[in-house]
C-alpha cells in the first residue's frame, strides 16, 4: 500500500491544487451571505468629549446602503413591530418629568446632529437605518411636543406617527440600567499640601483614529485594525501606561500635563469612572473638565474584584459602598484601582457634559448603550424604577418611572444590546442616585414613520 504523500510526490500540481481549493472552501464558508442584514460596527467605542459622533467615515462605503427595495422591506419589517403584542405592556406614554427637560435633550442632540453626514448608515438593534432618519424622529417629535396636547391626543399622535421598536436581552427582553453623574470635587489649580492628587490632560493633542488602508480587510474582521492600532501605539507610548505607572510611579510628571489637582485618590479615581465632572476652587469658582481621552486599556471594574475577594457583598458593591469599604480599609486602596488599568485624561471645558452623540446631556432624560448596536441620537421610551432620597441623600424608597429619553452617549462598561446607563446630572444628589442604581426595565425606541 503506497502512502498518501507519496502521491503529491508524484506530482507536486496535485498538492497547489488542493491547498488551494481548501484555502477558497474554508473563505466560502466564513464569508458573510448576501442576506446578512447589517455590516459590521466597532465593538468598542468611547466617551467623546468633542460635537463629532463616533467616527464611522472610514467605513461609511463599506456599510451596507438601503436601495429603494431594501427601504420598504426596513418599512414592512417595522410596521409590524407597532401591532398590540408590542403595546400590551404600555399604558399611554405618561412622562414623570417636566416637558422643558425633554425639549432641551431634543434640541441639544439635534444642534449636534445637524453638523454630522445625514446619509450615514446607523444600527438600530436588527436594522439599519440613516442618521437623517433619526433626525426626522428627534424633529416630528419634538414638534408635537411643543404643542402642549392633552394626554389622550399626545397618546393618539404618537401611536399614529411613530413606529415602537422594543429592545432588550433575554427572553422578556429587559435592558439592565447603571446610573452616572457629574461630580463636583474640591480641587485646586496648583498643588499644595492638601491637594496633592492630579488629574492629567493628554501628552499629545488628538485621539488615535483607525484609518482604511488598502489591502487591510476591516469588515468582518478584527485583525486588520488590529494592525493599525499596534503601528500606531509604538508613536504614542504614553498610551501604554496604566493607572499604577501614572499614578503611583509619576511617568507623566513634570511635564506640565496637570489639568487640577484633588484631596482625594478616591476622588480622582470616580472622577475616571464619571468621565466628567465640575471642580471647585478654594476661591469659590468652579471649572468644568470633560473627557478627553484615554489611554489603550480596557476597563475593570473594582466591586465586582472586591465581591469576588470577599471583602465586601453585592449590596454593598456600589459607589457609595466602595468609599465606605476604602474609609475603614485605606491599605487596600491601591491593591484595587491599580487592577484597573484603564487611565482617562480630561480638558477644561465651560460646557456641560456630552455625550459620545455630541449633544449636552441632561439629567433624567439622556442614557448611554453599546453604539454598535444602538445609535446616538436614538429617541426612546423607557419604564423602570428610579430612587426617593430624604434631605441627607439616603435612599428611603424606590418608586417606578415612565418618561422620553434620548440616546447620547456610551461608555467602555456599557457592553452588549441589555445594558444602558442613565445619566442623573450633577452634584450630591446624583451622585447618590447613580452609585446606587442597578435596576432592569423596558425600553422602546421611537421611529418616524415614512
Amino acid at each position: 500500500m503506497i502512502p498518501q504523500r507519496s502521491l503529491f510526490k508524484k506530482n507536486s500540481t496535485l498538492l497547489y491544487i488542493f491547498i488551494l481549493s481548501l484555502f477558497f472552501l474554508v473563505a466560502s464558508c466564513s464569508t458573510k451571505g448576501p442576506d446578512s442584514r447589517t455590516g459590521s460596527y466597532p465593538d468598542h467605542t468611547e466617551k467623546l468629549g468633542s460635537l463629532k459622533d463616533y467616527d464611522f467615515d472610514y467605513r461609511r462605503d463599506r456599510l451596507r446602503k438601503l436601495d429603494k427595495e431594501s427601504e420598504k422591506s426596513l418599512e414592512q419589517e417595522l410596521k409590524s413591530l407597532s401591532g398590540p403584542a408590542t403595546l400590551d405592556d404600555l399604558v399611554g406614554f405618561a412622562d414623570d418629568l417636566g416637558r422643558a427637560s425633554l425639549e432641551k435633550a431634543i434640541t441639544n442632540q439635534l444642534q449636534a446632529m445637524f453638523e454630522q453626514e445625514t446619509s450615514t448608515p446607523v444600527r438600530l438593534g436588527s436594522f439599519t437605518l440613516t442618521r437623517g432618519r433619526l433626525v426626522e424622529t428627534l424633529e416630528a417629535f419634538l414638534d408635537i411636543l411643543k404643542r402642549d396636547l392633552p394626554f389622550e391626543e399626545f397618546n393618539r399622535k404618537i401611536s399614529e406617527e411613530f413606529v415602537l421598536y422594543r429592545v432588550g436581552k433575554g427572553k422578556n427582553k429587559k435592558m439592565l440600567f447603571t446610573g452616572y453623574y457629574r461630580p463636583v470635587m474640591q480641587a485646586s489649580p496648583v498643588r499644595t499640601p492638601l491637594y496633592r492628587y492630579p488629574i492629567y490632560r493628554m501628552p499629545e493633542h488628538g485621539l488615535p483614529q483607525v484609518k482604511y488602508k488598502n489591502g487591510i480587510q476591516l469588515v468582518g474582521t478584527h485583525t486588520g485594525i488590529k494592525k493599525i492600532r499596534e503601528s500606531y501605539l509604538k508613536k504614542k507610548a504614553w498610551q501604554r501606561f496604566t493607572r499604577e505607572e501614572i499614578d503611583r510611579k509619576g511617568v507623566l510628571r513634570g511635564q506640565g500635563l496637570e489639568v487640577a489637582w484633588l484631596k482625594d485618590d478616591l476622588d480622582r479615581f470616580f472622577l475616571h469612572i464619571q468621565g466628567s465632572g465640575m471642580l471647585e476652587f478654594p476661591d469659590g469658582s468652579r471649572q468644568g473638565v470633560g473627557y478627553q481621552g484615554s489611554n489603550q486599556y480596557s476597563y475593570t471594574g473594582i466591586g465586582k474584584l472586591m465581591i469576588q475577594d470577599g471583602v465586601i457583598d453585592i449590596s454593598q458593591g456600589s459607589m457609595q459602598g466602595i468609599k465606605k469599604y476604602f474609609a475603614d480599609h485605606p491599605q487596600d486602596i491601591a491593591k484595587y484601582l491599580y487592577q484597573n488599568k484603564r487611565y482617562i485624561f480630561f480638558t477644561l471645558s465651560d460646557d456641560g457634559p456630552r455625550g459620545s452623540g455630541g449633544g449636552e446631556l441632561v439629567g433624567g432624560r439622556s442614557i448611554a448603550t453599546d453604539k454598535s448596536i444602538y445609535p446616538a441620537g436614538g429617541l426612546a421610551f423607557i419604564k423602570v424604577r428610579q430612587p426617593v432620597l430624604d434631605k441627607n441623600n439616603k435612599i428611603v424608597r424606590w418608586k417606578p418611572i415612565s418618561r422620553f429619553v434620548v440616546d447620547q452617549d456610551t461608555g467602555s462598561a456599557i457592553r452588549g444590546p441589555g445594558r444602558g446607563d442613565l445619566f442623573f446630572g450633577t452634584g450630591q444628589e446624583a451622585g447618590a442616585k447613580a452609585g446606587h442604581y442597578h435596576e432592569r426595565g423596558i425600553v422602546y425606541y421611537l421611529i418616524k414613520k415614512s
